[in-house]
């Protein structure tokens, strides 16, 4: 029989289980990441503070696409959500909206995922602690890491995404230490691997946010910048412009990979997807359906700050030409191996799109299917299909959630006397092993910016 799972529809994490050739079928794959199953627990104070919050939602959206035997919550779950995608949402209703269960039960054998103060006993055997402490977060399996100091989103958004890469090596086998070590980054510091927390490495209080930005590509990448910038604290009324770029319509697989799709989204243009989420928190937008390519020139008056998110050397190339005075990109892993790999360029640097890109780095090998899709494809007749599935990326958003932090960051790190990066390489399955170019004082045109409301410890409290 054939299956009704194919490139459109296959979920991009359990497609690695077929990469790995550790099961036989597309259903199996599903079968398999169906006994994955994970807890958040919220302990006292976990909503005190934007960065929590984010950590939070965070950790709740990457995990119900990852963990697809369900995400279940537990603890103080009787609060409301300041963050500008979430303003004045109640978390219950939040739980429900990104898959998650309330639950009173506590089954020690699921693994568990802490934000605020210890859950009590007993614990389960992965408990991991999330925490934030103004650019730095870390994830331990003791509580004494727990912080409130500062309240700095993307902190508690790249705790999250930690935390749940944390807890998927686990339940996978990944990792034999995992759930039994310390993991941490610094966000104004990203290569201080040792001595991430020295005070030099925390950073200043967040103060200053873009007030508008360029988006370009609406994947797994851009979907993670947006949900990055629904996170900030911007002042109520001062939420920023942004453009948006893509011409891609949403598909099942997408689900898998986007943080900004819900199954109700499926068929529609991601750009106008992301539009509608953003605008209906107080954004303002700018659409363009079209590709990105050599024929993109800034008009005046538009955001001279891109965020590319594009998986195409071609359209990297032409980062070269477009006349954007600050760009950051990503690039993640494609493999069942290195899917967990991140590594950024910022631009201008000292090597331009097209040196690190050359034009013969755009052609695309031809895709060598291994034994299992080899025998999908005589079993089902279908070469064709078992080929676009095979040549697809194994994905998941708690690694564009990370990727995002840090490329957020670049933008946001000049605007308070920080340097940027050229570039970084980060591995998130032994994040201590981590390299780039040191940070370089930006001397380009700055980012427009808006003050965050320093006034309130929870920006946005006045409304």
């Amino acid at each position: 029989m054939k299956t009704m799972l194919n490139a459109d529809s296959m979920h991009r994490l359990a497609k690695m289980a077929l990469d790995s050739g550790e099961v036989d079928t597309p259903e199996d794959a599903i079968e398999r990441f169906s006994q994955y199953r994970l807890r958040l627990h919220l302990g006292g104070g976990w909503a005190n503070t934007l960065a929590g919050q984010a950590c939070f939602v965070t950790a709740l959206n990457a995990a119900a696409r990852a963990f697809l035997g369900g995400v279940e919550v537990t603890g103080e779950v009787d609060e409301t959500l300041r963050l500008p995608l979430f303003m004045d949402r109640d978390v219950v209703s939040v739980i429900e909206e990104l898959g998650g269960n309330v639950v009173a039960a506590k089954d020690v054998s699921v693994p568990t995922l802490v934000i605020g103060a210890s859950m009590p006993e007993p614990r389960p055997a992965f408990c991991v602690h999330l925490s934030w402490n103004h650019w730095c977060c870390a994830i331990s399996p003791d509580a004494t890491g727990f912080q409130r100091h500062d309240d700095n989103s993307l902190a508690g958004m790249a705790a999250a995404a930690l935390g749940v890469n944390e807890a998927f090596m686990y339940v996978r086998g990944d990792a034999p230490d995992a759930g039994h070590r310390d993991v941490s980054l610094s966000l104004w510091n990203p290569l201080g691997a040792t001595d991430w927390h020295e005070l030099e490495n925390r950073g200043p209080s967040l103060r200053y946010l873009p007030k508008e930005l360029w988006l370009i590509g609406l994947g797994n990448l851009g979907q993670a910048y947006a949900w990055g910038l629904g996170m900030l604290p911007y002042p109520y009324g001062e939420l920023p412009h942004v453009v948006l770029q893509d011409f891609d319509a949403a598909t099942e697989s997408n689900l898998s990979t986007c943080m900004m799709l819900s199954p109700n989204d499926l068929g529609r243009l991601k750009v106008r997807v992301v539009a509608n989420r953003l605008e209906a928190a107080g954004f303002t937008t700018t659409l363009v359906e079209r590709q990105f390519g050599p024929h993109h020139r800034l008009m005046n008056g538009e955001p001279t700050t891109a965020l590319f998110g594009v998986d195409n050397v071609t359209a990297r190339r032409d980062l070269d030409s477009a006349g954007f005075a600050l760009a950051v990109e990503a690039g993640l892993g494609s493999g069942y191996r290195d899917f967990r790999n991140i590594r950024t360029h910022t631009f201008p640097g000292p090597r331009s799109p097209l040196d690190i890109w050359p034009a013969d780095s755009a052609s695309q090998p031809a895709v060598k299917l291994n034994n299992t899709y080899q025998r999908l494809a005589d079993e089902r007749d279908d070469l064709c299909g078992m080929t676009v599935l095979a040549s697809r990326a194994v994905a998941t958003p708690f690694v564009g959630a990370l990727a995002a932090a840090l490329v957020l960051s670049e933008v946001i790190r000049p605007l308070h006397g920080g340097g940027i990066h050229a570039t970084l390489d980060v591995q998130m399955k032994q994040l201590r092993h981590r390299a780039g170019s040191h940070a370089t004082v930006y001397r380009g045109l700055p980012t427009p910016w808006v003050a965050r409301n320093a006034a309130s410890p929870n920006p946005g409290a006045s409304r």
